[in-house]
C-alpha cells in the first residue's frame, strides 16, 4: 500500500492539468496584446513628435527668410473681400521645400504680410509691417505652430 501512495503522488506532480495551461496561454496572450498595443501607440507618438518637430523648425525658418528680404522688399500679402491672402510654400515629411511649382505636400506653411503703420505713404522709420507665419500639415486639419514679427523700414 505504501508503494501505490507514492506511485499516485509521483503522477499527480509530474504534469500540467489543461487548465493550467489554458490560464498561462491566457495570460501569455493578454501581455502579448498589451505589447503589441503599446509599440503602436509608442511608434505613433514618435511620429507625431517629429511632425510637430519639423513643423516648429519651418515656422522659425520661414520667418528668419522674410526678415532677410529686408522691409522695402518684402511685399504685403494682396487683399481679397478685406482679408489678406496668405502665401503659401509647400515642404515634404523631411522639411525640405518643395519648389514654387508645388501644390500639395506634407507641411503647408502659410505667411500673411500686412503694413500696420505708414502714416505718411512714405518708406521711413515710422513704418511698421507684421509678418505671420502659420505651418500645418498638407490637409491644412493640424497646425503645429505660429509665429509674428514686426519689421520695421530703419530699424530701431
Amino acid at each position: 500500500m505504501l508503494r501505490s501512495g507514492s506511485v499516485r503522488r509521483r503522477h499527480a506532480t509530474r504534469g500540467m492539468t489543461l487548465v493550467e495551461v489554458l490560464v498561462a496561454a491566457m495570460i501569455l496572450g493578454i501581455a502579448a496584446g498589451g505589447a503589441v498595443a503599446s509599440w503602436g501607440w509608442a511608434s505613433k507618438a514618435a511620429a507625431n513628435k517629429r511632425a510637430t518637430e519639423i513643423g516648429y523648425a519651418l515656422c522659425v525658418s520661414e520667418v528668419e527668410r522674410l526678415k532677410a528680404i529686408r522691409y522695402p522688399y518684402l511685399s504685403p500679402s494682396a487683399i481679397v473681400s478685406g482679408a489678406p491672402v496668405p502665401s503659401i510654400r509647400w515642404f515634404d515629411k523631411y522639411g525640405s521645400w518643395l519648389g514654387s511649382g508645388a501644390t500639395t505636400g506634407a507641411f503647408r506653411v502659410e505667411t500673411i504680410v500686412t503694413v500696420l503703420i505708414d502714416r505718411d505713404n512714405t518708406a521711413n522709420s515710422e513704418d511698421l509691417k507684421e509678418v505671420v507665419v502659420e505651418t500645418w500639415d498638407g490637409n491644412r486639419t493640424k497646425m503645429y505652430d505660429r509665429a509674428r514679427t514686426l519689421l520695421t523700414f530703419g530699424g530701431v
